[in-house]
């Protein structure tokens, strides 16, 4: 009974001065970040037939996301997603049609979590901090995502550039979504597998903490981030001493 009630004793002291001290907003990437993409490159090489398929696609869609910021000309993530798909479709000159396209992109909305994303988030949560997502997927998507992946209940808000229409890594994509929080953007950090979306949150001036991902590298030209784990366990145990 005297252990379990100092245990207890302890955890309660920790927790307390965790919230006690100013801890950083928890801003969270989504797809390949939380979200396991495996399903829908699987799905989208058998229809391009093709193992470079979806490389060639995905690739494509991130380039046009930055041409829609370059030009003021917004088309949300699904928009893209198509259109890009339809040019890969050529460009491999694969025999697809459009409804076919379309059935292989819902696949998005039906992803699994990487198995240390629950533990790591859960391990945030009980230390105090605030969780939220920012993504370039549209509202729906990312409602539907978070649904069918059972993650609603970790974040305070689900955050959508389909809002300020500005594709990461749009410096001030950044900043809105800190806003949105009332929290100033040096006290966030991001949490991606992105070196882009790093890259820019940095820039933004948001700490960041980069996972690293089978196949994701930091980009060498830009800051590195404070926090770096092979998963998000890593991470989170990594930002939870720091600021403990």
């Amino acid at each position: 009974m005297g252990s379990k009630e100092i245990h207890c004793t302890n955890k309660l002291v920790k927790t307390l001065a965790m919230t006690d001290n100013k801890l950083p907003l928890m801003v969270f990437d989504v797809n390949e970040t939380l979200l396991d993409m495996a399903t829908l490159k699987s799905k989208i090489n058998s229809l391009l037939g093709s193992n470079k398929g979806f490389g060639v696609w995905f690739e494509m869609l991130l380039h046009y996301s930055l041409v829609d910021n370059c030009t003021s000309n917004y088309h949300n993530f699904t928009e893209l997603a198509d259109a890009t798909l339809e040019m890969a479709v050529k460009d491999l000159k694969a025999d697809v049609t459009p409804k076919e396209r379309k059935e292989a992109l819902q696949t998005i909305k039906e992803l699994s979590t990487y198995d240390d994303v629950p533990k790591g988030l859960q391990l945030l949560k009980e230390n105090g901090f605030r969780l939220v997502t920012l993504t370039n997927s549209p509202s729906a998507t990312l409602t539907a995502q978070m649904q069918h992946a059972k993650l609603t209940e970790y974040f305070e808000a689900t955050l959508s550039i389909d809002t300020i229409k500005k594709y990461k890594p749009a410096l001030e994509t950044y900043t809105w979504a800190t806003e949105q929080l009332s929290v100033n953007v040096s006290d966030a950090i991001l949490v991606a597998a992105h070196g882009w979306d790093i890259a820019g949150a940095l820039r933004a001036g948001m700490q960041a903490a980069f996972i690293e991902r089978e196949g994701q590298s930091l980009y060498p030209l830009a800051p590195k981030p404070q926090f770096i784990g092979k998963n998000l366990i890593e991470v989170s145990k990594s930002i939870i001493a720091h600021y403990s």
